[in-house]
């Protein structure tokens, strides 16, 4: 029990090693690959100017700049990339450890960092580049808390350690928008793991709101905007009250996502996972798990301050990816839970610290019972994490993976449209389409891309209706509206083009004038 700490870094870099066989997978294309910025250092002023996606109001400085440290050292191969995920799980799998074992008796303590480092929902995270997001905001909140622990139990936090603090909130806002959310957990500590509160907490959160402060204006003097993502397209529209309602939804996937990972997939979201403002039986269960987890909560609040602590943790960390205060691009995501994840295995250890002194006095047959049974769901949780690896080899078999993983979940089919499109493989790509629209009418994107892969392919007599239905879906989309004029006017209907750019013209998108002048000059 004494290298607790190096067992649980080499159990997660042992699960993660498989992803240096990976090659720049879905995302990783975007961030990375098709991003000029970070193919060397040169570009680095350029990068902390700019956002994280090619177009959109993302933004992540520190990642980014990793990307260019790791493109220039390892000239572009997506190995050296790899190998410093690998590393960075190990850290964090390290911290987790010295975070629980500030907080439970040492053989829990071990327990639950193995169980955080072979838990296989974090595969996402490893598997992938952009996933260093995540472990580089996981990376300074765990060092962040763990430390705050540490230096609260010898008195009052130093004015240096105070400014340390700050400094690995800015660093995590800087890594990932899921940095916000340190000081919270720092004042979740404070409240509950805790044990003599001689810290003054304003000498502490001064710092930590300046922090906060800091992160946020750089994000406005280079973005504009406090605004995130576009928000995902089930989400558009809705107030933050029927965005509670719609969430419940996900609530039982996040639960059998952290306890009972059997099943993955890169992309989630209807008709499989049923997010509606309207309720039903997912939304139910929902709400009757969140009770459950506040219930426990406020049990646990005095009684188990530690165990408070976890589930306060949980609860912190999937606020700001709960699309209720504010929306983003995503319903859920496996590589979001990771943060979640740690609050999650520090429950599990108050639990299992609970059963130690039952299991000590058991009769031996009980114990080794006991014992092989753990050992067997921790092997079959590392096995799952290390084959689910090979999901993410290459884009060939993320995209076919990805089908069969999530035949019901119409974004699944979309994104493999689209790349399939990409790679000019146009009947894969129509069908895909075509499955994506079954599953999901009311994603104008859907519309688009399929109308735009019968365009291409001479097909714009059985484009034009499709293209027509985006359009009303999303009459402010202009590419849409653009490939439907284009088609139009291929199959000689200058009627239906000149009242889609004419109604652009209503709308306030002047740049379809050219096409009524271009119309004008045509006739007779």
């Amino acid at each position: 029990m004494k290298h607790g700490a190096p067992v649980a870094a080499a159990l997660a870099a042992a699960m993660a090693l498989p992803s240096l066989r990976n090659e720049f997978v879905y995302d990783d294309a975007l961030v990375v690959l098709q991003n000029p910025l970070v193919h060397g250092l040169a570009h680095s002023r350029e990068l902390w100017q700019s956002s994280y996606w090619p177009a959109g109001l993302l933004y992540r400085p520190a990642t980014t700049q990793l990307f260019a440290l790791e493109w220039t050292l390892g000239g572009g191969s997506p190995v050296l990339f790899h190998a410093v995920g690998i590393l960075l799980a190990a850290l964090t799998a390290l911290l987790v450890f010295r975070l629980c074992r500030r907080l439970l008796p040492e053989p829990a303590a071990v327990l639950a960092a193995v169980l955080f480092a072979l838990h296989p929902v974090h595969v996402e995270v490893v598997a992938g580049v952009v996933g260093q997001a995540e472990l580089l905001a996981a990376l300074c909140a765990l060092l962040a808390v763990e430390r705050f622990l540490a230096w609260s139990a010898e008195g009052e936090i130093a004015p240096g350690r105070r400014l340390l603090l700050a400094g690995l909130t800015l660093l995590g806002i800087l890594a990932k928008e899921t940095g916000y959310v340190i000081p919270l957990l720092l004042a979740a500590a404070h409240l509950t793991a805790v044990r003599q509160r001689r810290e003054r907490p304003g000498n502490v959160y001064i710092l930590q709101a300046a922090a906060v402060a800091a992160g946020l204006l750089l994000r406005i003097m280079v973005l504009g905007s406090f605004a995130g993502e576009s928000p995902a397209t089930m989400l558009r529209g809705l107030n933050v009250g029927s965005r509670a309602v719609a969430m419940l939804a996900v609530v039982p996937e996040w639960v059998r996502l952290l306890l009972w990972p059997a099943h993955l997939q890169a992309e989630y979201g209807p008709p499989a996972l049923p997010v509606s403002s309207l309720p039903g039986a997912a939304h139910i269960a929902g709400l009757a798990l969140l009770i459950a987890l506040l219930l426990l909560l406020l049990r646990s609040w005095r009684r188990q301050p530690v165990l408070a602590f976890g589930l306060l943790w949980m609860l912190l960390a999937l606020a700001p990816v709960s699309n209720v205060l504010a929306p983003t691009g995503i319903l859920l995501a496996e590589r979001v839970l990771f943060l979640p994840s740690v609050g999650l295995v520090i429950a599990l250890g108050v639990g299992i610290a609970a059963l130690l002194p039952a299991w000590r006095t058991a009769p031996p047959a009980a114990r080794l019972a006991t014992v092989g049974t753990g050992l067997a769901l921790l092997a079959l949780a590392g096995w799952k994490a290390v084959i689910r690896q090979a999901a993410w080899r290459s884009q060939d078999a993320f995209f076919a993976q990805l089908q069969q993983d999530a035949p019901r979940t119409y974004r699944a089919q979309f994104v493999a449209s689209r790349y399939y499109y990409g790679e000019q493989r146009f009947a894969e790509a129509e069908l895909a389409a075509r499955r994506a629209l079954a599953l999901y009418p009311l994603d104008p994107q859907v519309h688009e891309q399929l109308g735009q892969v019968l365009r291409v392919q001479g097909r714009c007599a059985e484009a034009l209706p499709i293209l027509s239905e985006g359009v009303r879906l999303s009459p402010e989309g202009t590419t849409v509206r653009s490939r439907l004029i284009e088609c139009a006017l291929a199959v000689g209907d200058t009627a239906r083009a000149r009242a889609a750019a004419t109604e652009a013209v209503r709308l306030g998108q002047p740049e379809f004038q050219h096409t009524l002048d271009r119309l004008d000059r045509r006739r007779p």
